[in-house]
């Protein structure tokens, strides 16, 4: 009786390896995947950002948040990057009173990489601001 419920215990792990192996490389719902290339091709249209753009500095958001924001240039924002600390973009004369934007790609996905060059850049896309938070949503970075 041992000897049965092993072997039936092995083909249920076996057996369910297998399937859920076959979920990992199946499209779920049905969706096609799309990958965008990084660069546009050769004669490719460039195809200008629909939303808002904002220009502003980059700058550590926990130093914002203490009062003490600076402009971070490419060495210590990329270190930043690195450690995984939070950047974002201060709109307005004053860094330390201006508006913050978190940044994040049109995808949901982290923009630390592109925020990671430091000084001041422009970003264009989608703005959200809900309950105080300001969120942009990078279509393009210069």
């Amino acid at each position: 009786m041992k000897k049965i419920f092993c072997i039936l215990a092995i083909f249920a792990l076996v057996g369910g390896s297998a399937f859920s192996q076959e979920l990992r490389t199946t499209k779920r719902g049905g969706a096609p995947v799309t990958v965008a290339p990084a660069e546009p091709t050769t004669g490719a249209k460039v195809v200008k950002p629909t939303g808002k753009s904002i220009k502003g500095s980059i700058v550590s958001v926990m130093s914002y948040c203490a009062g003490k924001a600076v402009v971070l240039n490419k060495d210590q924002a990329s270190d930043m990057a690195k450690r995984g600390e939070m950047l974002g973009v201060v709109v307005g004369k004053n860094v330390k009173t201006g508006k913050l934007y978190f940044v994040c790609n049109a995808d949901g996905t982290s923009a630390l990489i592109k925020l990671a060059n430091g000084g001041t850049i422009t970003v264009a896309g989608k703005i959200l601001s809900k309950g105080g938070v300001n969120l942009i949503t990078a279509e393009h970075v210069e």
